[in-house]
C-alpha cells in the first residue's frame, strides 16, 4: 500500500495540496523561495567559515523546517565565533 497524497478540489480538478495552495495563494511561492534561498546562503556561509558539511547541512535543513528560529539562531551564533579565514592579499 502506498501513501496517498491529500488532494484539494479546485473547480473541476483535484490537485496535490501544495500545488493547490500555491495556485490559490501565489505569495506562498515567494515566501518558500525566500526561505530556501536563505537556507542555501546559510549552507554556503557555514562552509566558507570552515564548518563541517554535516553541520552546514543541518543549518540549511533546519532553516527550511523551522525558518524563524534557525535563521535568527544562525545569525546569533555566527557573530559570536567562527571567524572567516584570512585571504591572501594579491599584490
Amino acid at each position: 500500500m502506498g501513501v496517498a497524497t491529500p488532494l484539494v478540489a479546485t473547480g473541476t480538478t483535484a490537485t496535490p495540496l501544495f500545488v493547490g495552495t500555491v495556485i490559490e495563494q501565489p505569495i506562498l511561492a515567494v515566501v518558500y523561495a525566500i526561505t530556501v534561498g536563505i537556507s542555501v546562503w546559510l549552507f554556503r556561509d557555514a562552509r566558507r567559515r570552515g564548518r563541517p558539511v554535516v553541520v552546514a547541512t543541518g543549518w540549511a535543513v533546519g532553516g527550511v523546517v523551522l525558518p524563524g528560529i534557525v535563521h535568527f539562531g544562525y545569525l546569533y551564533t555566527r557573530s559570536g565565533g567562527g571567524e572567516l579565514p584570512e585571504r591572501p592579499t594579491e599584490e
